[in-house]
C-alpha cells in the first residue's frame, strides 16, 4: 500500500505510505481496508476484530463515531445510577482487599455483562455503565494504599520511635473527621484533573498511535456476547450468573464469620478490663500450634521459623484472585514474596545480621529472638530492602518511559496551539452537543483545583505549605499521569505504587526544606500521595473505558461524564471507610497485612524520624532496577517482598487450579461437546462469578467487622 488514497463516506482522506508496525500495531488486512474504503465496516464485524490497533481502523471508527455517535447511545441516568451503585460497593470492597493483600479488584465488567443480559442493554450502554462504575471504584486507590499509613504512624506500636508516634492523632478518628474531610475534597478535585488530563492524549494514543491495552479485546467480545444474549433470552443466563455470585458470597461470608468474628469469651481480660473474645474457629482449634488467626503455619516454637515463616492462609479471596490471574501471572506477582522468605530471611538469620530497632533506638542481632528470627529479619531487613526495590523499580520504569516525556510535551503544546490534526477538530455539533469534552476546560479546572486545594488545607497547615502542596500535586498528576496512561496502555499495569513513592519523596523533601515540623510533614506528604494515587489511577483507568468506547460507537463526552459523575460518591465512600478500616488496622483489631500502607509508613518514618538503613535500601534499589529491566515488574516485585507466604501461596494455588481446570475440563468439553467460542466464554465467566463471590463475601464481612470494632470508638 504505497501512496494509496483511501476515501470513504465518513470523511476519511489520508495518504497511506508504508504502513507502520510496532510491537502492538499490526498491518491492516486487505478485506478490512476494502470495507473501510467502501464505508461498510461496522461495529463487531469480523474484520473489526482482525484490525485492532492498525491505526487505519481507529481513524475510520473515529470519523464514524463523529457522525453516528450522537444517535448510537444516549446518556441515561438509570444506567449511570446502576453503575454508580456497583462502583460504590466495590469502592468499599477494595478498601478491605487493598489492606488485606496490597491490590485492588475491578468487578465492573462482570456487572456490565449481567446488566446487559438482564436489562437488554446495547454494548454502548454497557460501556457507559461500566465507566460510571470505574469512576466510583477506582478513585479509591489512594485511600486504599496510602491513607492508612497515616493511622499506622499515629497509632501502631510498630512505628513508635523512642516511645513516641511520628504523627499527632488529633486530626484523625476517633477524635476528628477533619483530615478525612480535607483529603476527600482534594481527592475529588484531583480525580477530576486525572480524568480530564487524558482528553489531551485521547486522540494521540487511541486513534493516531493506538496503544494496545492488553486484554481489552476480551472486553469487546464480552460486550458483543452480552448484546447478542440480551436478544436471545438473556434473562435466564443473567439470573443463573447472579445466583452463582449470591451463593458464593453467602458461603464465604459464613466461613469468614466463623474464622474472624469475636463471638466467644476467652475468660481473660484486656488492659481496659474488658473480656477478650475470639472466633468460633479459633476457639475450636485452641491450643493448635499450627493455627494462627486464620492461617495454617509452621509452629512458632519450631527451629524452622528462625529461617523462614511458611504457611497457608484460609483466605478464599486470595484463591479467587489467583484464579483471575492464572498460574503464570500469579507466580510472577509472588516472586518477591518467595525471594523474601527463601533467600533474604534465611541469610539474615544465618549471618546474624544486626538491625536497627526503632522502638528503643538500638541495634540488635536477629539471633536474640530465637525461635522467631525470621519474623524480625522480615520486619527490619527485608522490608527496608522492599522499599528500595519499589523505588528502584519505579524510577527505572519511569526512565524507560523517558521518550514519552518528549512526545507528550510536544503533543500538548501542539494541541493548545491548535496545530496538527487537532486544529481542524469540530467537537461541537449544533443541535447535538459536544463530541468530546472541550480541552479549554482543563486550564480552568487546574486553576480551580489549585485555589480549592490550597484553601482547604490552609485551615490546618498554613497558606505557604498548602500552596506548595497544591502546586506539586497538580503538576505531578499531569506529568506522571501521562506516563501512567502510556504504561497502562502498553501493559495494562498501572504504575501507581512506583510513581506514588516518588511523589511522597518529593513532598517530604519540599516540606522539610520550608521548615515544616515532622508530624505535619508526614501528614501533608501522605495525604498528598493519597490524592495523587487516586488521580493517577483515574488517568490510567480512563483509557480502559475510552478504548472500548471507540469500538462500540460511544462519544468520548458521554464516557467522560460518567467518569466524573462517579468520582464524587466514590471518593466520599472511600474516605469514610478508609478512616474506619485504617483505625481498626492501626489498633490491631483487624489482622490485615496492608503491604502498601506499611511500605509508605515505613518510608515516611525512615525519611523523617528513624535511622535510615542506607545499605539495605541500596541493595533493594539494585534489586528493583534489575527486576524492572528483566521482567518489567520491579515495583510489583518489591511489593511482593512485603507479603507473607500465607497470603501469596494461596494465590499461586488459585492460578494453578485455573490452569488445571481449563486444560482438563473446559478445553476437553470444547472438543467433546463442540462448544462454540461464545459457549466456552460463558462457562469461563461462570467461574468468574464464583470467584467474584469469594472476594465480595470476605471483603463485606471484613468491612462489617471493622465497623463493629470502630463504631463504638466514634460514638462513645
Amino acid at each position: 500500500m504505497h501512496n494509496e488514497l483511501i476515501p470513504s463516506r465518513f470523511g476519511i482522506s489520508r495518504y497511506m505510505s508504508k504502513v507502520r508496525t510496532s510491537a502492538y500495531r499490526q498491518t491492516p488486512t486487505p478485506e478490512g481496508l476494502k470495507a473501510i474504503e467502501n464505508g461498510t465496516l461496522d461495529y463487531f464485524d469480523t474484520e473489526m476484530y482482525a484490525n485492532f490497533n492498525t491505526e487505519v481502523l481507529e481513524e475510520y471508527l473515529e470519523e464514524k463515531n463523529r457522525g453516528d455517535g450522537f444517535g448510537t447511545t444516549k446518556w441515561k441516568w438509570n444506567q449511570m445510577l446502576l453503575g454508580l451503585a456497583i462502583g460504590i460497593v466495590f469502592a468499599i470492597i477494595n478498601q478491605y482487599v487493598g489492606l488485606k493483600v496490597g491490590m485492588i479488584v475491578s468487578g465492573s465488567w462482570y456487572v456490565a455483562y449481567l446488566s446487559a443480559m438482564a436489562l437488554r442493554w446495547t454494548p454502548g450502554e454497557v460501556n457507559l455503565s461500566a465507566s460510571a462504575s470505574t469512576g466510583a471504584s477506582m478513585v479509591c486507590t489512594g485511600f486504599v494504599f496510602t491513607y492508612p499509613a497515616i493511622y499506622l504512624l499515629a497509632y501502631s506500636p510498630k512505628y513508635e520511635m523512642n516511645g513516641e508516634q511520628l504523627i499527632d492523632s488529633s486530626l484523625l478518628l476517633p477524635d476528628s473527621w477533619a483530615l478525612a474531610g480535607v483529603a476527600m475534597v482534594a481527592s475529588i478535585l484531583g480525580g477530576f484533573l486525572g480524568c480530564l488530563y487524558f482528553i489531551i492524549f485521547r486522540r494521540v494514543w487511541l486513534v493516531e498511535d493506538p496503544l494496545p491495552l492488553p486484554g481489552f479485546e476480551a472486553n469487546i467480545k464480552l460486550m458483543d456476547i452480552a448484546g447478542e444474549t440480551s436478544k436471545e433470552g438473556g434473562m435466564e443466563s443473567a439470573m443463573h450468573s447472579i445466583r452463582l455470585v449470591g451463593i458464593s458470597t453467602a458461603i464465604v461470608m459464613f466461613f469468614t464469620f466463623l474464622r474472624d468474628w469475636p463471638l466467644l469469651g476467652t475468660g481473660t481480660n484486656d488492659a481496659a478490663g474488658e473480656e477478650i473474645k475470639t472466633s468460633i474457629l479459633s476457639s475450636t482449634l485452641e491450643g493448635a500450634e499450627w493455627y494462627d488467626g486464620g492461617d495454617l503455619t509452621v509452629p512458632m516454637n519450631s527451629s524452622l521459623t528462625n529461617y523462614t515463616w511458611l504457611g497457608f492462609g484460609l483466605t478464599p479471596m486470595m484463591l479467587a484472585i489467583g484464579w483471575f490471574m492464572k498460574f503464570r501471572v500469579a507466580l510472577l506477582v509472588s516472586l518477591g514474596t518467595f525471594f523474601t522468605w527463601f533467600v533474604v530471611t534465611p541469610l539474615a538469620y544465618q549471618y546474624d545480621y544486626p538491625f536497627y530497632y526503632p522502638l528503643d533506638g538500638n541495634y540488635h542481632s536477629i539471633s536474640q529472638y530465637d525461635p522467631i528470627g525470621s519474623i524480625y529479619a522480615y520486619s527490619y531487613v527485608a522490608r527496608p530492602m522492599a522499599i528500595g526495590a519499589i523505588l528502584g523499580g519505579g524510577i527505572t520504569g519511569l526512565l524507560k518511559m523517558a521518550p514519552v516525556f518528549r512526545t507528550t510535551a510536544s503533543d500538548v503544546i501542539d494541541i493548545f496551539k491548535g496545530e496538527g490534526d487537532d486544529s481542524s477538530r469540530k467537537d461541537y455539533v449544533k443541535g447535538k452537543g459536544w463530541y468530546e469534552w472541550p480541552i479549554s476546560h482543563i486550564p480552568v479546572l487546574l486553576i480551580v483545583s489549585l485555589i480549592g486545594i490550597t484553601i482547604t488545607f490552609a485551615t490546618q497547615f498554613g497558606f505557604l505549605a498548602s500552596f506548595i502542596f497544591s502546586l506539586v500535586l497538580c503538576l505531578t498528576t499531569f506529568a506522571l499521569g501521562a506516563i501512567a496512561v502510556k504504561v497502562m496502555g502498553e501493559t495494562s499495569i498501572e504504575p501507581v505504587s512506583g510513581t506514588s513513592f516518588i511523589v511522597l519523596l518529593m513532598l517530604v523533601l519540599v516540606f522539610k526544606a520550608i521548615g515544616l515540623n515532622e508530624s505535619d510533614t508526614a501528614i501533608l506528604a501522605l495525604v498528598g500521595t493519597t490524592v495523587f494515587g487516586g488521580a493517577i489511577s483515574m488517568s490510567g483507568t480512563v483509557i480502559g473505558d475510552y478504548k472500548p468506547g471507540l469500538y462500540v460507537g460511544n462519544r468520548p463526552m458521554h464516557i467522560m461524564k460518567t467518569e466524573l459523575v462517579g468520582i464524587v460518591p466514590g471518593t466520599i465512600v472511600a474516605a469514610l471507610f478508609a478512616g474506619l478500616l485504617s483505625l481498626a488496622l492501626a489498633r490491631g483489631d483487624l489482622i490485615l497485612y496492608a503491604p502498601q500502607a506499611n511500605a509508605f509508613a515505613a518510608f515516611a518514618q525512615i525519611m523523617l524520624g528513624g535511622q535510615t538503613p542506607w545499605g539495605l535500601l541500596a541493595v533493594g534499589i539494585v534489586i528493583g532496577i534489575f527486576m524492572e529491566l528483566l521482567t518489567g515488574m520491579g515495583t510489583a516485585f518489591g511489593l511482593g517482598m512485603y507479603l507473607p507466604m500465607v497470603v501469596t501461596l494461596l494465590m499461586v494455588v488459585g492460578g494453578a487450579l485455573r490452569d488445571y481446570w481449563e486444560a482438563r475440563f473446559l478445553d476437553i468439553a470444547v472438543v467433546k461437546e463442540g462448544l462454540s467460542e461464545k459457549q466456552r466464554t460463558m462457562r469461563l465467566l461462570n467461574t468468574y462469578m464464583i470467584a467474584t463471590g469469594c472476594i465480595v463475601g470476605e471483603a463485606l464481612l471484613g468491612t462489617f467487622l471493622a465497623i463493629y470494632y470502630v463504631l463504638p470508638l466514634i460514638t462513645g
